[in-house]
């Protein structure tokens, strides 16, 4: 028996040993094609690059003798194909310098979350690993690759001026928007969804604002955001910076929206979100070519896969965000930590006694460099409904204004933005057709026979500001009626 027992398992050993040595000719074909054209950055960080990146992400691809090995060399093959077609830094003169630098950016985020280079890759090549002294080197040198915003850009300023005009002309009419090449349909709402976060983004020159549907809202309310529910949605939208000599930065021309909506079985391969993103400004181009498009979206996303893939931290718009412990954020320390991790609760209303315009719809916003602020100005629906149906007789009666203004902190989920901080001011007009508080003041900016009144918050905690000179009061009154409303089409 034994020796029937033996010469079985040797069988099996010399057949396991002969599908070894077959299966090494059987290879999937991966070539270094010539260099058409590569990176151009500082040696020292051309360097970590090469060491940590090339391997997958040029065509000198360096295989070790174990990556040579089958079936390891099939895997490796496989991602290097994969990672070619992400980035190749051989082929880095066929990308346009802004996709360049987006690249750059977007790498750099992988690697700083250590989703890049890929972790089984770390493990069997030690040298790969990039530390945190060669991450600050890498990070000194996207510094220098953004572009300040000139103060001011006629050209960007004529541009985004000829664009608002003709929205304020045609864009509260309905029209027909192709859907996006995987069938998503665009969602002409989403203007009037809640905004849960602004970001002025320095390393793409943009200003964006990310707006929540009510299935959204309903979920930050409640605690329930990581994951997020089917059906919530968001919006983010893209604004080219335009800046003035006073060196604040508006919206400029619109340049893009792009949605995330939740359905965990729909859109399963997908990470349970569909992706969808119109662009080319106010002719609302569908991106992509193909349905394929949606793996550039996952893979930008997937270093934020512990927070359901979403970048944002929402803005916590309860009456009072400094709760803790109520129970809201799920049960056990565990969930509770992990949800309320997701909230910006710094920039977040904490005083329940403070009126809360934190959940009105967004009129505009803005940034100020001098000052290191951004702030949104938000309306109710009469003034927002007015703002955007410009130029008329300005806002009517019953319209309310308010401008949250907050510090600026960077985004610790994406290197190149920068989100809210703790609040700063809040500022409020309301619209009458008569006097009945505060100051006295009527202009352009108002209906005709419209008064506005004033308030503001100070300070932390926020307390309201008493005994104002009326000729300050009149100015910020001036200043917040005269805002155009960023263009939404």
């Amino acid at each position: 028996m034994k020796k029937k027992s033996s010469g079985k398992w040797r069988m099996v050993l010399f057949f396991v040993l002969l599908c070894g040595v077959v299966i090494q000719f059987i290879r999937p074909r991966l070539d270094n094609p010539a260099v058409s054209g590569d990176l151009q950055a500082p040696p020292e960080v051309k360097r970590i690059l090469k060491r940590a990146c090339y391997d997958c992400h040029s065509n000198e691809t360096k295989l070790a003798w174990f990556d040579r090995l089958e079936p390891a060399y099939w895997l490796v093959a496989q991602d290097v194909r994969e990672g070619r077609k992400v980035l190749n830094f051989s082929l880095w003169d066929s990308l346009t310098k802004d996709q360049q630098k987006g690249k750059l950016f977007e790498a750099f985020n992988k690697i700083t979350f250590k989703e890049m280079p890929l972790k089984q890759y770390r493990l069997l090549h030690a040298g790969a690993t990039i530390t945190g002294d060669e991450q600050a080197v890498i990070r000194d040198y996207l510094s220098t690759l953004v572009v300040p915003v000139k103060y001011p850009d006629t050209t960007r300023s004529k541009a985004a001026g000829e664009q608002y005009e003709k929205w304020i002309r045609t864009g509260m009419a309905a029209r027909e928007v192709a859907p996006a090449p995987n069938g998503i349909a665009f969602i002409p709402d989403y203007k009037d969804w809640v905004a849960i976060s602004a970001t002025e983004r320095f390393d793409n020159g943009t200003l964006r604002a990310i707006l929540a549907n009510d299935q959204a809202l309903k979920a930050i309310r409640e605690g329930h955001v990581n994951p997020w529910p089917d059906g919530a949605a968001f919006a983010k939208i893209a604004w080219d910076q335009s800046a003035d000599s006073a060196g604040i930065i508006r919206p400029g021309v619109f340049k893009q929206v792009e949605f995330m909506i939740k359905d965990s079985r729909k859109y399963a391969d997908a990470d349970g979100w569909g992706w969808a993103r119109w662009v080319k400004g106010a002719q609302l181009a569908p991106y992509g070519k193909d349905a394929l498009f949606v793996t550039e979206c996952m893979n930008c996303h997937k270093p934020m896969q512990d927070r359901d893939f979403v970048f944002t931290s929402p803005l916590d718009l309860s009456a009072k965000s400094d709760r803790a412990g109520d129970g809201r954020e799920g049960e056990g320390g565990d969930a509770h930590a992990k949800v309320r991790d997701i909230y910006n609760r710094e920039a977040s209303l904490r005083d329940s006694s403070v009126f809360n315009p934190l959940a009105w719809k967004v009129i505009t916003s803005f940034v100020d460099k001098n000052h290191h602020t951004m702030s949104i100005l938000y309306g109710n629906d009469i003034a927002v409904l007015a703002a955007r149906l410009n130029p008329g007789p300005g806002y009517p009666a019953g319209s309310v204004l308010s401008l949250v203004t907050w510090s600026r902190k960077e985004d610790r989920n994406w290197y190149g933005g920068s989100i809210p901080a703790a609040i700063q001011s809040i500022e409020k007009v309301t619209c009458e057709p008569e006097m009945l508080s505060g100051s006295r003041f009527s202009n352009g900016g108002l209906a005709k026979g419209v008064f506005a009144s004033y308030e503001s918050y100070a300070g932390s905690p926020l307390k309201k500001t008493d005994g104002q000179d009326s000729v300050v009061i009149l100015k910020r009154i001036a200043d917040l009626v005269s805002r155009r409303a960023s263009v939404l089409p």
